[in-house]
């Protein structure tokens, strides 16, 4: 268990198909280079995550390796995200690294409008 915080438990996922189908569905969409969300309001006290890389990618090193970036950017900056909130990131191939995720995540919170802070 991470003492911090800042783990990415269970609690923190939305795991189901049919919660990720309603964040797909009735979500606003926001999109920036390299990345899209979905975002959908939910009745829990705490936001959560789902992050899904298109089928495009060259293989499953590269497709991996941006769900772990987007997973790391989200659990770093998860703390400054207002509650109650389901959002789906969608990633697409390009070679961004952790820095250019973290951006491209908190410029599309902040288009959404769940961003506390303004650090980017």
């Amino acid at each position: 268990m991470d003492k911090n915080g800042q783990g990415f438990p269970k609690a923190d996922r939305v795991r189901s198909k049919p919660e990720i189908d309603r964040v797909f569905r009735s979500g606003a969409r926001y999109s920036c280079k390299g990345m899209r969300i979905h975002i959908a309001q939910n009745s829990l006290e705490n936001s959560r995550a789902v992050f899904v890389p298109v089928r495009s990618f060259a293989g499953s090193v590269q497709r991996n390796r941006a769900k772990r970036l987007a997973r790391e950017a989200w659990r770093l900056d998860k703390s400054r995200i207002k509650p109650g909130y389901d959002v789906a990131f969608v990633m697409f191939p390009d070679e961004a690294g952790l820095p250019e995720y973290r951006s491209r995540m908190a410029q599309l919170l902040r288009k959404a409008g769940i961003l506390a802070g303004m650090r980017a």
